[in-house]
């Protein structure tokens, strides 16, 4: 009897295991492999800066957007035109003036943590819309006070699949929020 009953408790567990979806939470990718996204990792942080060539297609009410993850801060962003002038508030954010625009017709609509917090948010982005989860480990960076992971949401478009690596396939990661 109690073999009767362990056999079935391992059957419904098997079945069960089985039934839970196989599909990755989110996309991990190394410093070298964000790099193609316009995301580059150093000793100070996180940078970002891009200007969307199809922001009025887009409906996106700003051409540019700059991001950046300290050991001071978080997650800083900003949203801007081109002939804006750029102004950080700290001196690790000035890497972000300096740095060159990508012009990617893909880039984050959030930005958050692995728990599902959004510390960049974007109205127009409806809870239906799949999204390209990119994780960002912080600990590449060799911050001594960062060791989490930041998720960036990419709007997927043809450049962005594009400028994954070869053995990627965007769809098995896209997810709504």
């Amino acid at each position: 009897m109690k073999t009767k009953i362990l056999l079935g408790v391992l059957c419904f567990a098997v079945l069960c295991g089985c039934s839970k979806s196989t599909k990755p939470e989110f996309l991990y990718l190394n410093a070298s492999q964000l790099k193609p996204l316009g995301i580059e990792m150093n000793e100070k942080g996180v940078f970002y800066k891009n200007e969307n060539p199809n922001f009025k297609q887009d409906h996106q009410k700003y051409a540019c957007l700059a991001f950046a993850c300290s050991d001071k801060n978080y997650l800083s962003s900003t949203v801007f035109d081109v002939t804006d002038t750029l102004k950080t508030s700290s001196g690790v954010d000035s890497f972000l003036v300096v740095k060159e625009f990508t012009k990617n017709d893909f880039y984050p609509l959030l930005i958050g943590d692995t728990k599902g917090h959004q510390s960049m948010d974007n109205e127009n982005v409806g809870v239906d819309v799949k999204l390209l989860p990119v994780a960002i480990c912080m600990s590449e960076t060799n911050l001594p006070n960062r060791k989490d992971t930041v998720i960036a949401w990419f709007k997927p478009t043809e450049a962005l699949r594009k400028a994954l690596p070869t053995d990627i396939n965007m769809e098995d990661y896209l997810r709504t929020r």
